[in-house]
Formats: structure tokens, C-alpha cells, sequence
């Protein structure tokens, strides 16, 4: 515990913050409460996230595991902590109700759920829980900078788990790699996903489907990273349990995105699906796949490996 200084005990204490803030409400707009999951979804997957990755590097820095220099830890916490309190104090002057979005829409938070101009959102009341998550965000950007800055941090150095064994970049990582960019590009950028007022209102799925967007962003990432990792020689998995743990990414992608194709977020009808949506379903399949073959055939290798050892 010697490379636990006050500064990570700090963010330890405000991810605890922002967990409690994420259960409670945070607006009341026009005598409705508005709660942080569903009032403002994108910022709430934000602060999770920030919540995460401090509880996360706290553990492998106590382990005397942290995949990074003890700096670097600092700097991840500290800056994913930062863009949450952005994020959040922009929606404190910003409610995201009544904006450019029209509430018929009838997606849950709808309004300046984009970004406009304080002057352009709804006046809301806010609730003593989104005081308690920007609390909570401000003690885990402050506790990770500065526990940067500290000389303990300085001369931690970075002691990754690496597993023993390792594939290098191989087709199948890469098909996983390109499915999981595809998964996120056809269905929560620029591409039409849905549909609707007769044809005349087309949405990517990033505003309607804002929880399973930020999902499948992070599914994104970590399966670059991961792949990442082992094209370095540097995977912490196994072949085989790093084919498995890509599997099981893509299948909750798969899961996700097929949820909100024949469950879409509209009090209205769709009046159609766009073709990007069933390119993301695919690309998120194509990791599922890819993940399970890699998995089936490198443990064949290492059952063949312990074999001929035998």
C-alpha cells in the first residue's frame, strides 16, 4: 500500500460519490424529478466511466499491478474525472430538456440533449444529488492530478500483468478490430439508423439510444486495446481467454444493438430501420465470431502444446 498516496485515497472516496449521485435524482422539470441515468444519460455513462477507471487503477496500484507509470495513473483518473466534471457542470447550466430536439420526439430526455447555449435550455431545479456527483467529480480530477504530481507517483513504474503465452496480430484479431470499428461507425455517428415523421426525421443511433451508444463506444475501444495489446506481444489474457473475453464483448454488443432494433426508443412508430443499423448488428457479430474462432483454435494450440510435452 506504500504507492497509495492521500491524493488516490481522495478519488477512492470521490468515485464513492459519484456512484451514490447516480442513484439519485438530479433535476426536478416541471414538477416531474428527472433521475442522473435517465435525465441526462450520456453525462451518467460519463461519470460511471470516471467512477470506474479511479476504483479500477486504485486496485491494480495497490496490487503493485498498474498497466502504466504511477504519473500516468494519476493522469488517466485525473482527466476522464475532469471531462466528467465538464460535462457535468455544463448540464447543471444546461438542462437537457427543451432544446433543438422537440419533446414529441418522445425519446426520455429529449431537448438540449445535443449541446446549445445555456440562454436556449429549460430552467430546471437541481437536486442535492447533482451536487453531491460534481463533488464527487471534482475530488476525483483534483485527487488524480495531483497524485500525479507527487513523488510517490514519480517513481512508481508501471508493472503490467503480461500473460506468458502470446499470439502476436493474427487475422482473426484483426477481423475482431475491424468489427468492433464498424460496430460503432455504421450505428452512433453520421448513418441513418432510424426513421421517422414519415420519412422526413432521420437520427443516428448516438441520440435515441444514448446508454447502448456509450456501450458500444466503450466495447469499441476495448477490443482496439485489447487487440492492441496483443499485436505488442503484451496481452494479459491467454490466446484462448483473450479470444474469449472478445467473444463475450461482442456478444453484448450483438445483444444491445439487436435490442434496439426491434425495440426502438420512439412513443411513436418507426417508419423504418436504416440499412446502417443491420451493418452495426453485423459488425458487432463479426467480433462474436471472431472472438470464438480465436478462442476454439488457440486452445486446440495449447492442448496440442501440453501434449507433445507430455
Amino acid at each position: 500500500m506504500q504507492r497509495i498516496t492521500p491524493w488516490l485515497w481522495l478519488t477512492l472516496a470521490g468515485s464513492v460519490l459519484q456512484l451514490i449521485a447516480l442513484g439519485s435524482n438530479f433535476y426536478v422539470f416541471e414538477g416531474e424529478r428527472k433521475d442522473a441515468w435517465l435525465g441526462i444519460p450520456h453525462a451518467s455513462d460519463l461519470i460511471l466511466l470516471s467512477a470506474l477507471v479511479a476504483v479500477g487503477l486504485f486496485i491494480v496500484t495497490a496490487l503493485g499491478r498498474n498497466p502504466v507509470r504511477g504519473r500516468n495513473v494519476g493522469l488517466a483518473i485525473g482527466m476522464v474525472g475532469l471531462l466528467a466534471t465538464l460535462q457535468l457542470g455544463y448540464r447543471m447550466i444546461a438542462p437537457p430538456f427543451d432544446g433543438y430536439v422537440p419533446s414529441s420526439s418522445g425519446i426520455i430526455g429529449s431537448g438540449c440533449l445535443y449541446y446549445c447555449l445555456p440562454s436556449e435550455a429549460s430552467s430546471a431545479e437541481l437536486l442535492p444529488g447533482i451536487w453531491v456527483g460534481l463533488v464527487g467529480c471534482l475530488a476525483v480530477t483534483l485527487g488524480g492530478l495531483l497524485h500525479a504530481m507527487s513523488r510517490t507517483a514519480r517513481e512508481t513504474p508501471a508493472r503490467p500483468p503480461v500473460a506468458e503465452v502470446q499470439t502476436g496480430m493474427n487475422p482473426w484479431l484483426g477481423l475482431a478490430t475491424l468489427g468492433a470499428v464498424g460496430q460503432f461507425v455504421f450505428g452512433y455517428t453520421f448513418f441513418t439508423f432510424y426513421t421517422t415523421d414519415g420519412g422526413e426525421t432521420t437520427w443516428s443511433g448516438w441520440l435515441p439510444t444514448p446508454h447502448t451508444s456509450s456501450l458500444v463506444l466503450a466495447i469499441t475501444l476495448a477490443v482496439a486495446g485489447l487487440v492492441w495489446a496483443a499485436s505488442r506481444g503484451r496481452s494479459p489474457l491467454n490466446p484462448a481467454a483473450l479470444g474469449g473475453l472478445i467473444a463475450v464483448l461482442g456478444l453484448i454488443s450483438t445483444s444491445r444493438i439487436f435490442y434496439r432494433i426491434i425495440e426502438p426508443p420512439f412513443s411513436d412508430p418507426v417508419e423504418a430501420i436504416g440499412v446502417a443499423a443491420y451493418l452495426a448488428l453485423l459488425s458487432a457479430v463479426l467480433v462474436l465470431v471472431s472472438g470464438i474462432v480465436h478462442a476454439v483454435i488457440h486452445r486446440g494450440v495449447a492442448r496440442a502444446s501440453i501434449s507433445n510435452r507430455a
